[in-house]
């Protein structure tokens, strides 16, 4: 394969620090993977991978063999091919749990094969059916499994993945949408943290990739998309249709608050990295890549233009009455962190925000400082008791209520609750983006966040801490 076809696109995030940003040119970048730049990758930037899956000593051995373009995307699929294979051979053993291990892993490494690829469409579509082939054979061994949650949209079915935990039903839910060029493979992870604490999900593509290839005009209007789904679940049994939720990552973070603002069956709505208009990544943080975003959605860059303007949260947020959460890094060259301030600042809801001036784009290599407050928050507005799943007492208990009141902790104890939250095996704390070269002397991480608080129509609080 040719570089060319492998393109520019996100490579240079991924290898960020020595390549500042989209506008390094290829030529540099093949330059910089021979020499090995792949292999000194700090450990602030492989929290990027780890987080989303892929195991540490993959992680590892990828990095090592990669010398070019060429090589990425051929090393991280073949990375995933042995995982797979493993978790067929583990399958057909009846050792389901550890396939179901195998199958994640691959996903994740199959993900990572696409994710710099732009410009040679159909070779992307194919790695990201990998991803979705080996997330669907595990799908029935995970712990709860995935089930299909399909919803026709436009004459289309739309997929969804749908998980239940192990509290009393109807459950609430959280339903979780990710952004342009990234799968809803890969949201399990924060399903996971959910369901911990007595919160079911449904994960479902966010725009641009998945089952959302073609979807621009959902983007530039998701209500309908809304309507869809929350009509669903209210035909779910096992569901609490007045307990609903909206996470969103990256652009579905757009896509969660504007359908939050049009549909008050809605209780909250929580987005990380959300892009307050997108033209900041089409005339700003992208705009090197508008042909290569626009062949995301089967158009030309041209017929693309005219979704830009109304691709806006403007109009939608003084009309959001559901309590928001918003979360924000200095350190993101892809929706920049003032995108999270002015959504912030121009809600008029109940409103939180979380700024992390060392962090990067969807707080990657902060995740596990933010994920427990995030989750924290969207469980106590849909009015469920922390570590309700797993928990011998749950909120409608007299003695929990009361330990509760007191401390969340000592709530915990009366519960019988022994093990400390373990959302993901590869969680670490957070590390600060810091732009330096290997060789320089490292300074010490500590993960700085701005947190501010509003009630409707007020300015806000803020709190600085560590």
């Amino acid at each position: 394969m040719r570089s060319k076809n492998v393109g520019s696109g996100r490579l240079e995030n991924l290898v960020p620090h020595i390549l500042r940003g989209q506008f390094i040119r290829p030529g540099f970048v093949q330059m910089s993977l021979r020499l090995g730049v792949a292999q000194q990758m700090p450990s602030w930037a492989k929290l990027q991978f780890t987080h989303a899956g892929v195991p540490p000593e993959d992680l590892e051995k990828v990095l090592g063999r990669i010398t070019s373009l060429e090589t990425w995307v051929g090393e991280w699929e073949h990375a995933g091919r042995e995982r797979e294979r493993t978790g067929d051979e583990q399958l057909a053993g009846g050792e389901r749990r550890e396939a179901a291990k195998n199958f994640l892993a691959a996903s994740a490494l199959y993900n990572f094969a696409q994710y710099v690829m732009f410009l040679d469409i159909a070779r992307k579509r194919s790695l990201h059916e990998a991803c979705v082939a080996a997330y669907a054979k595990g799908a029935p061994y995970y712990d709860p499994p995935a089930l299909h949650f399909d919803i026709q949209y436009r004459r289309r079915a739309v997929q969804g993945y749908l998980r239940l935990p192990r509290s009393p039903r109807p459950a609430p839910v959280v339903v979780i949408f990710n952004g342009t060029n990234a799968v809803k493979e890969e949201l399990h992870w924060w399903s996971d943290a959910l369901l911990e604490e007595g919160v079911a999900t449904i994960a479902f593509d966010g725009p641009g990739l998945g089952n959302t290839f073609h979807r621009l005009t959902t983007v530039a209007e998701p209500r309908p998309l809304g309507v869809a789904i929350l009509n669903h679940v209210e035909t779910r049994p096992e569901l609490d249709p007045d307990r609903i939720a909206i996470l969103g990552l990256s652009l579905g973070g757009y896509v969660g608050i504007r359908i939050a603002a049009h549909d008050s069956r809605v209780r909250a709505v929580a987005a990380v990295s959300p892009p307050y208009s997108a033209d900041i990544y089409w005339r700003v943080t992208l705009a090197a890549l508008r042909n290569e975003l626009a062949g995301l959605y089967g158009i030309k860059a041209a017929e693309m233009e005219p979704f830009i303007d109304r691709i806006t949260l403007a109009d939608d947020l003084p009309r959001l009455a559901a309590p928001l959460l918003v979360a924000g890094g200095g350190q993101d060259i892809i929706t920049p962190g003032s995108e999270a301030w002015r959504i912030f600042e121009d809600a008029r809801c109940e409103r939180e925000l979380f700024y992390y001036p060392q962090g990067a784009h969807d707080c990657f290599n902060v995740i596990s400082h933010l994920r427990p407050r995030i989750i924290t928050w969207l469980t106590r507005h849909l009015g469920v008791g922390r570590r309700a799943a797993g928990a011998m007492l749950h909120e409608d208990d007299g003695a929990w209520r009361a330990g509760e009141a007191v401390d969340p902790d000592f709530a915990d104890d009366l519960a019988g609750e022994a093990e400390p939250r373990k959302w993901h095996v590869q969680e670490s704390d957070g590390v600060p983006v810091r732009w330096e070269l290997p060789w320089k002397r490292k300074q010490r991480d500590v993960v700085e966040l701005i947190h501010k608080t509003a009630g409707p129509g007020a300015d806000g609080a803020v709190t600085q801490g560590r």
